[in-house]
């Protein structure tokens, strides 16, 4: 009974020092609860046979019913090549173009066309924030 009450009364003492570091974490914990639990609910529709009637926890449990049936379907194949296929595009045109792009502009001598166009190339991410 020692052992919990002084933990117990370690813990009590220790958020009495330190009870504005407790509050700031409170909001830091809500958005983690909120944005990157909250939406793992969502995640049993892919084991239920779900009907928006019903409802996500309304609806039938089938299990790995939805998964043998996708990796046992005629597209399978397909759709594991197409995605392969589009990873690898992207790895090796994607990756690469910014890392070039920005070499080139370290390469030129006019300092304005330098700016300009790394105005205009930024130009897009600004905008989306907007």
């Amino acid at each position: 009974m020692s052992n919990r009450q002084s933990f117990k009364s370690r813990f009590v003492r220790d958020f009495m020092m330190n009870k504005y570091l407790y509050i700031m974490m409170i909001p830091v914990i809500g958005y983690y609860l909120i944005f990157h639990y909250g939406p793992m609910y969502g995640a049993i529709i892919a084991f239920k046979d779900y009907s928006p009637m019903k409802g996500i926890l309304g609806s039938d449990w089938v299990g790995l019913k939805h998964f043998e049936e996708f990796f046992n379907s005629y597209y399978f194949l397909r759709v594991l090549k197409n995605t392969l296929l589009i990873s690898l595009y992207t790895l090796l045109f994607e990756f690469p173009a910014p890392i070039i792009l920005a070499l080139l502009i370290n390469e030129v001598r006019k300092r304005t066309f330098k700016r300009v166009v790394q105005t205009i190339t930024y130009m897009p991410y600004f905008i989306s924030l907007v």
